[in-house]
C-alpha cells in the first residue's frame, strides 16, 4: 500500500492508493551545467543540492479514487507532504508534477466505478 499524508508535520488527511506499478524510479536532483569559455576551453559544473531524490510513481487505480486523489490534491498540492511507499521507507517532500493529469485506461468491472485511471506522481524530498 501507498499513503500519502498532508499537510505534514501536523496530519490531518491521509489518503491510500494501492501499490504502483512496476515502473516506479527514483533520480538525484542534481543538476549539470556545461559551459564553453571565450578560448574553447570547456567548464562542468555540478549542482547538488545535498543529496536529494525525485521519485516518479505510476499508478492505475479506480475512478472514484482518482477523484479523491484529485480533491486532496486541489487541496494540498502546495504544502510539504509525507509519503510512505509500497517498501515501507518514508519521505518528506512536495508533490511537483505540473499539472496533475489522469487518463482513463479502459474499463474494469470489478473496480468502483467501472473504469481506471492512470495517474503519475511526481514528487521530490526535502528531508
Amino acid at each position: 500500500m501507498f499513503f500519502i499524508r498532508a499537510p505534514h508535520p501536523a496530519v490531518q488527511v491521509t489518503v491510500e492508493l494501492p501499490s504502483p506499478r512496476w515502473s516506479d524510479s527514483v533520480a538525484l536532483t542534481s543538476t549539470l551545467q556545461v559551459l564553453r569559455a571565450m578560448n574553447g576551453a570547456q567548464y562542468t559544473y555540478v549542482h547538488e543540492r545535498n543529496g536529494r531524490k525525485k521519485f516518479q510513481w505510476d499508478f492505475a487505480i479506480a475512478r472514484n479514487k482518482a477523484l479523491e486523489l484529485r480533491a486532496f490534491l486541489k487541496v494540498y498540492y502546495r504544502f510539504q507532504v509525507q509519503i510512505i511507499d509500497h517498501n515501507d521507507e518514508t519521505w518528506v517532500g512536495y508533490l511537483v508534477n505540473n499539472p496533475f493529469e489522469s487518463a482513463g485506461s479502459g474499463r474494469a468491472v470489478d473496480f468502483p466505478g467501472g473504469e481506471t485511471m492512470a495517474i503519475t506522481l511526481e514528487f521530490e524530498e526535502t528531508e
